[in-house]
């Protein structure tokens, strides 16, 4: 059931990637078009594009944190094997998870509150910033998830081999 819901996670985290990247595509095409075809530049672009790089920012982040990606200093983990690595993952997990609470969870969490009672407004959309801001919350509890499920089950979990998936790609091709 873990392994199902993680497949589930990842998939929403991946269409929340791919929108925020289409949405930060067509306004810089749309923004270039305007501005050198048509001669009148288009004023909503900037702050759309700046919205979705923070979602494509904070939503890769949590996306990289449930695939073992994200920054890591590794030297010491590449040493390790068996229970020694399930218990340095462990601990690894704890410590990212009481961040992600914290920061993530519980201060985004409060940042999204404050901007909504505040009822503070973007500048050019005049779209409330709670919305922008509750990509931060999101990420949060995207992070405590996976932490939570490298708690469970470290086992599950490995840091990707680029050179190897791409391998088994190009032999999967072969093969077809």
């Amino acid at each position: 059931m873990l392994k199902s819901l993680r497949k589930v996670a990842d998939r929403l985290l991946e269409v929340g990637l791919v929108l925020s990247f289409l949405v930060l595509f067509l306004c810089v095409l749309w923004q270039v078009f305007s501005r050198y075809v048509l001669n009148n530049p288009a004023t909503f672009t900037e702050e759309v594009s700046r919205f979705a790089v923070i979602w494509l920012s904070l939503l890769g982040t949590a996306y990289a944190c449930g695939k073992l990606e994200h920054m890591a200093y590794n030297m010491l983990e590449s040493r390790l094997s068996g229970a020694s690595l399930l218990l340095h993952m462990r601990a690894v997990a704890a410590i990212t998870l009481a961040f992600s609470a914290a920061v993530f969870l519980y201060g985004g969490g409060r940042l999204v509150l404050r901007a909504l009672q505040v009822e503070q407004l973007s500048a050019t959309l005049e779209v409330p910033m709670a919305y922008v801001y509750a990509c931060i919350p999101i990420a949060g509890l995207f992070m405590v998830f996976y932490q939570v499920l490298i708690l469970i089950a470290p086992q599950d979990f490995k840091v990707a081999d680029e050179v190897e998936a791409a391998l088994e790609h190009v032999e999967k091709e072969r093969l077809a």
